[in-house]
């Protein structure tokens, strides 16, 4: 068993059907070092990273680990000329990997991404059915009539609230995202449907007491201004997933950009995007998209007509927050400025072998 020298770039056939490509400069070996995410560690190996628990598979010795640590020593090693990984951990023992070795604090291990640029997303924002704020109980004054609030103030809401002792979090809507339904006739587009409603979470509060429909809240924490109108809802907190490995969709899923919540008007790398796809669409945490851009439209003025040039490949997403309709993303990588409206779609590499329901 020998280790790889770098050559032009390798592909090993995984199947028939699926390339594997590691990167023409792939390491021999890489040693896990603070700041590293699974991305840029894969990224480093292969030239599609969403690869990176295929690579694994090729050691029927070592399944791919759910988590890396600084320290660990990642090996690139081919056994009859087909490349696979082992695995060092810190203290330089190569080990069987399986879900009770190496138990550690979540926060010790190398992220799947950047959690700073996700963190508020994974924290402070919802997507939920319009619905809910309908009988949602709302802030309608501040401590002596003032018109923001913040920690430790107290505020008064109108409606109907839990009893006292309760904590709520305190909510602001954002964006409602629809998406268009097609008539049966001509494909008209005659209505839109709801994919959900952008919540983000401005603190928390306790209630205090209820008189005759009026509560008198204590304000916890808040990350910005609480101002009337804002909504009191107890919604689940928990639960949120930050370990979880690069890969493609198993099923044939296309999707669009719908906005980018932070507002920018170019997007790019480790910007965050909302797509219009989620768990009902067979979306999970970790899978990999790339981003198709529009070809443009241009003249042709020999034949005197307008053409459509083909759709280019312009980057690819993770996803790393799934609702049932609606999924928010990360750009992992972008050749150029990604736009609302781009297409998402199952990686090129995989694309045939998803449609023909072979194994990714």
């Amino acid at each position: 068993m020998g280790l790889l020298a770098a050559s032009p770039t390798p592909v090993w056939a995984l199947s028939a059907q699926e390339p594997l490509s590691l990167k023409a400069d792939a390491p021999a070996s890489y040693t896990v070092r603070e700041g590293d995410t699974l991305w840029s560690i894969a990224a480093r190996f292969l030239d599609s990273p969403w690869q990176w628990q295929a690579l694994w598979q090729r050691n029927p010795q070592v399944a791919s680990p759910r988590q890396l640590y600084p320290g660990d020593v990642i090996r690139l090693v081919a056994t009859d000329g087909a490349p696979h990984l082992a695995l060092e951990r810190g203290r330089g023992e190569t080990v069987r990997l399986s879900p009770s070795v190496r138990r550690a604090p979540a926060r010790e291990a190398v992220p799947s991404l950047p959690l700073d640029r996700i963190r508020v997303f994974l924290e402070s924002y919802q997507i939920v059915d319009p619905g809910v704020l309908a009988d949602a109980p709302t802030v309608v004054a501040g401590q002596a009539q003032r018109l923001l609030s913040g920690a430790g103030d107290t505020l008064y809401a109108h409606g109907r609230l839990p009893a006292a002792g309760t904590t709520l979090g305190i909510y602001r809507p954002g964006s409602d995202y629809r998406a268009p339904m097609s008539s049966e006739s001509e494909g008209q587009v005659s209505e839109t449907r709801s994919l959900g409603l952008e919540l983000h979470r401005l603190g928390h509060a306790r209630v205090r007491r209820n008189v005759d429909g009026v509560g008198e809240l204590k304000v916890l924490d808040a990350v910005q201004e609480i101002r009337n109108g804002d909504y009191l809802l107890a919604l689940d907190e928990g639960g949120i997933a930050t370990q979880f490995q690069p890969r493609a969709p198993e099923t044939p899923i296309m999707a669009t950009i719908l906005s980018v919540p932070d507002g920018v008007r170019f997007i790019g790398r480790h910007d965050v995007v909302a797509i219009d796809r989620g768990r009902a669409d067979g979306l999970e945490t970790g899978h990999v998209l790339q981003v198709m851009r529009q070809g443009e439209r241009v003249r042709d003025d020999v034949r005197d007509e307008w053409v459509t040039l083909p759709d280019t490949e312009a980057g690819a997403v993770m996803v790393f927050r799934v609702f049932e309709h609606l999924s928010y993303a990360l750009v992992m990588r972008a050749s150029q400025a990604l736009a609302v409206g781009d297409r998402l779609v199952v990686p090129s590499d995989l694309r045939e072998v998803v449609a023909s329901g072979g194994a990714p």
